[in-house]
């Protein structure tokens, strides 16, 4: 039987409550805020009727010491016709539903049985994310987009099967690949990971296979690959749409044998490895531009994994949000508590292009910015995370007119500076927020100009 707390300074509403709920519901009855915080904090209670206007501590107040002591418990305000608004604010404040007075005893019922339905789907849902999330704490949300990629990766860890993990930069997949690792059977042996855009073209062989002492000129001693590193472990590869075609090659006679050849050596090396491979690319499309082979998509595609865009797991934002100010916070000697409502639904509605890493880097120079307010306000992200739709529109009006290759080289310009802003002119961060490898983008600032600790306005023209 449920138990329900009626908290109301009148002895004939209290009895009232008493009568109209005590065929269904076990019914516990308070005089004042104090006696009921007393009540809550020495028995297990389901629902709390709360009256808004009493002695001793009024009813915002007391909805507020609930949710300190118990959060989870739902609370009914009650309230007179002329307070109404202060109903709404106890709404704001976490209350379920409100009742205005004199209240009709069916109204009282059906109200108490539909408070308490939602309560008992929030807590299924809790215990099946709970679920869901054993494995993943790394992984900041709870949005429906996040939970069916979860699911996949929980039956991901249950397998030993190759993991292609796709989507946007920045969203968080190589922290998906090392939740796989950690809660599969290969937790205890090693796990390594390789970027194969951070290494220069003609070394990615040498990095994944090891070579010999003068394999090649300045290979001045024998170094071990990192395949033979990852045996018995995992090998995650990450941005594997960058890796040339003849590194391609040997990894797919790994895939299918188990065995590889470092460069320059006639020795074969055996190794047991789980693969989990990343990308944010179309790799069907480089297979039909023929810069990936397909013989090897179809051998590392067997397990496909879609980690969503931040855009698409919106009310992950304030979890991502509180987060990170807890990381950062510290480490930049930030007084911040908070960001107002306000200020979190323009997060909510900012569209993330470099995703959580951009949301990341964002809250950390918002709380290096501000590190002196307790909360942050709108005014504190003018400039930051609204996008400015009349200065976008002047932008293409200054475009009209020019010849197309000198209009591309102009916007080019504009989202490669934006870009290295963003990224505190990190190279390697800013190709990963504009979708492209360091190299490609190192060719582009060189042939747009553009220097490396570059301080120029990103406004194009």
């Amino acid at each position: 039987m449920k138990t329900i707390l009626a908290t109301d300074d009148e002895p004939s509403v209290r009895e009232a409550y008493r009568l109209i709920l005590n065929t269904k519901y076990r019914v516990l009855l308070a005089e004042d805020g104090p006696a009921a915080l007393k009540i809550i904090e020495s028995t297990h209670v389901d629902l709390v009727i709360l009256d808004l206007v009493m002695p001793k501590m009024g009813g915002l107040e007391v909805l507020d010491e609930i949710a300190k002591r118990d959060a989870t418990i739902p609370v009914i305000v009650v309230t007179a016709i002329k307070s109404v608004s202060s109903a709404v604010d106890a709404i704001r404040k976490g209350a379920k539903e409100y009742i205005i007075k004199p209240f009709d005893v069916d109204e009282l019922a059906l109200t108490v049985e539909r408070t308490l339905a939602g309560q008992q789907k929030d807590i299924e849902l809790s215990m099946l994310r709970e679920a869901d999330f054993a494995g993943f704490e790394s992984i900041i949300g709870g949005s429906s987009a996040l939970l069916q990629t979860l699911a996949l990766a929980r039956r991901a860890m249950q397998v030993d099967s190759t993991v292609m993990i796709t989507g946007e930069s920045g969203t968080g997949k190589d922290l998906l690949a090392r939740a796989i690792h950690a809660g599969g059977s290969r937790a205890k042996n090693p796990f390594v990971a390789i970027s194969c855009c951070a290494i220069p073209e003609q070394l990615v062989e040498s990095e994944l296979f090891g070579h010999e002492r003068g394999a090649f000129t300045g290979a001045n001693e024998k170094r071990v690959g990192k395949m033979q590193v990852a045996d018995k472990g995992t090998l995650f590869l990450d941005e594997i749409g960058e890796m040339p075609l003849e590194a391609q090659a040997k990894l797919l006679r790994v895939l299918q044998g188990g065995q590889f050849y470092p460069v320059g050596s006639t020795k074969v090396i055996e190794v047991d490895i789980r693969f989990i491979c990343a990308t944010n690319r179309h790799l069907k499309e480089c297979v039909e531009k023929g810069t990936f082979r397909e013989d090897l998509y179809y051998r590392i595609n067997v397990l496909h994994i879609e980690m969503p865009p931040l855009r698409k797991r919106r009310e992950d934002i304030p979890s991502l949000v509180n987060h990170f100010i807890a990381k950062h916070k510290p480490r930049v000697n930030a007084q911040v508590q908070r960001f107002t409502p306000e200020a979190m639904s323009r997060m909510a509605a900012y569209d993330w292009p470099g995703n959580v890493r951009e949301l990341a880097n964002v809250v950390e120079r918002i709380l290096v910015m501000h590190s002196h307010e307790r909360e942050i306000r709108p005014q504190h992200l003018a400039g930051i995370v609204t996008p400015s739709a009349p200065q976008q529109h002047t932008a293409l009006q200054e475009l009209e007119g020019l010849h197309l290759e000198e209009a591309v080289a102009r916007v080019e310009r504009h989202l490669i500076l934006r870009a290295l802003e963003q990224s505190s002119f990190i190279q390697s961060r800013a190709a990963e927020v504009l979708g492209t490898t360091r190299r490609i983008l190192k060719y582009k600032m060189d042939l747009l100009g553009i220097e490396s600790n570059s301080s120029e306005n990103a406004e194009v023209g």
